[in-house]
């Protein structure tokens, strides 16, 4: 994930912004808090009986701003938006921006002066959250969590922990995440079984079978990816030992507590696994779609029947055999096993076990204890229809498991647009799969069969994650200009050897050393100054008891 943080100019802004937005609400000037100031606002006294947001006499009133990572279609009153504010008594104005600008545009708006009740933003490491931290612009949420148990345990202690400040507050809610998100390979076992190819072992076996497709079979995309983006190749990265976004032992060092750790971006691997994705367009194995052209998408080719393989995200594989036999009758598809790649097996890159998260704002100190009985509700008797909605409107119940409804199956006012800008991080006990809710599903689409090389695949891309070695550390250069490095030197440098066949290995260290030289290396210090203990992180995942025996 990139680090967006504020200029020294945009933190000055933000400073005067905050001084201003303060004073609206009490009518006169409130300077931020001084270091061990109270800043948990009022009401946060112990209850023998936390309340919820459905006893209070009014309606919980406050703004709220969420990226989105489906369609930004949202529609104001729908109808699961009155169904929230009546069954919740709640009314929360909510306002979107898609994901992949949420990081860009978060900072412009508090430079701006703009400020939400309750605001998402990446983290407490996060440059620009980072900076509104220190500016008090967060309120600290321990004294709720203390007064609201059913809200801190929705979470749990390991992400308080972790996304605790230096202060010993915390001014973050996170969205647990599982700590692996898998993008296999998938393959047509229906146009292997015609050229009589068998489930390759290696990577390299699969770019040599990758080349028998193109030669056979030309009108068929060889090789294509779920999205248009490098991080759809994530599992195959980790089999170059490159790291995405974590950071790992300096060459030489020790795996168990090296004494320097470096983001992958330096790495050799990273320039070798680059050099690997150029060699795929150079053969003219790859979708000549991927990374050039913008409003398409590999899956869409893969279901439609015109692609023979695709590494994708891991939960697409019922909705793709279901898709493609619409128009292949006899078509098939199953995932790889973990290929051997030249450093190691194909396997998940270990995530922050969060993505992003939300702050509740000075603006909101006022109400902040309202909030949490909002809260208190979502995460209780709410709970149920924050993450299924309605049974017969969002979802119908089969053998006792809750089974969504799809979109194009839902009346308009309960389709996923309109519930997306309302949604709150799930409890993190649900992030990782409900393999009893994905039997169901896997039924549903007449895959049934296709489950036990599901759990296989996520178990195994578990076992073979690559760690993180950074403990999300907070670097001061990285906040002020680690975004403006990696686009200016980093993005460039990686997108163009994904389509350009010519660029020279040289263009890789061309742009580290400038990476390095105006900033990355200053980066490399203060986390190594910073972060004393630099231990590998890799949680254990393990699959229930009633669906090991899909492992044999």
């Amino acid at each position: 994930m990139s680090r967006h943080g504020l200029s020294r100019r945009d933190f000055l802004r933000l400073s005067a912004a905050l001084g201003g937005l303060v004073t609206l609400g009490a009518c006169q000037p409130v300077p931020a808090p001084a270091p061990g100031e109270d800043v948990t606002g009022p009401g946060a006294e112990p209850a023998e009986e936390p309340m919820l947001s459905t006893e209070l006499e009014s309606p919980v009133r406050f703004s709220y701003l969420r990226p989105v990572w489906g369609p930004a279609t949202y529609e104001k009153g729908s109808d699961f938006e009155k169904e929230l504010f009546s069954r919740a008594n709640v009314e929360i104005a909510a306002e979107i921006i898609p994901v992949f600008d949420y990081e860009v545009k978060i900072p412009v708006l508090v430079a701006g002066g703009t400020l939400k009740d309750v605001m998402w933003h990446a983290g407490p490491a996060w440059g620009t959250a980072h900076d509104m931290i220190e500016q008090g612009a967060f309120l600290a949420l321990n004294d709720y969590l203390e007064k609201y148990p059913a809200v801190r345990d929705a979470v749990g202690d390991t992400l308080w922990t972790l996304t605790r400040s230096p202060d010993g507050n915390n001014y973050f809610f996170p969205m647990p995440l599982a700590a692996y998100v898998p993008f296999p390979f998938s393959y047509r076992t229906d146009v292997y079984d015609e050229l009589g190819l068998s489930e390759p072992d290696s990577v390299e076996e699969l770019v040599d079978q990758l080349k028998k497709i193109k030669s056979d079979m030309p009108d068929i995309i060889p090789l294509t990816a779920h999205e248009y983006s490098l991080w759809y190749f994530q599992n195959t990265g980790v089999s170059y030992a490159y790291p995405w976004g974590n950071w790992v032992p300096a060459e030489g060092e020790s795996y168990d507590n090296p004494e320097t750790i470096v983001p992958g971006n330096v790495t050799q691997e990273f320039k070798e696994f680059l050099l690997f994705l150029q060699s795929l367009r150079k053969e003219g194995v790859i979708d000549p779609d991927y990374m050039v052209t913008t409003g398409f998408k590999g899956i869409d080719k893969f279901r439609a029947g015109e692609a023979a393989v695709m590494t994708g995200h891991w939960g697409a594989l019922p909705q793709d055999n279901y898709e493609l036999r619409k128009s292949v009758s006899d078509g098939d598809i199953s995932y790889m096993k973990a290929l051997q790649g030249p450093k190691q097996p194909m396997g998940a890159s270990t995530l922050e076990g969060f993505d992003r998260g939300f702050s509740i704002t000075v603006q909101a100190k006022d109400k902040i204890d309202d909030i949490f009985k909002f809260l208190n509700w979502a995460y209780t008797e709410g709970y149920d229809f924050m993450r299924y909605g309605i049974e017969g409107k969002t979802y119908t119940v089969e053998d006792g498991v809750k089974v969504g409804i799809p979109d194009t199956e839902r009346e308009s006012g309960y389709v996923g647009p309109n519930i997306e800008p309302f949604g709150f991080p799930p409890k993190t006990v649900d992030t990782w799969p409900k393999w009893d809710e994905m039997l169901v599903s896997y039924r549903k689409l007449d895959v049934e069969e296709k489950l036990p090389n599901t759990v296989k695949m996520f178990k195994t891309a578990a076992d073979n994650s690559m760690p993180n070695w950074n403990h999300l550390t907070y670097s001061p250069t990285a906040g002020e200009k680690g975004s403006q490095l990696f686009e200016q030197y980093t993005r460039p440098m990686q997108e163009k050897y994904a389509i350009d066949p010519d660029l020279p290995p040289s263009a890789f260290d061309e742009a580290n050393e400038q990476w390095l030289a105006n900033g990355g290396q200053q980066i490399i210090d203060e986390v190594n100054e910073i972060q004393q203990v630099k231990s590998p992180i890799k949680p254990v995942y393990e699959v229930p008891d009633e669906f090991k025996s899909m492992l044999e």
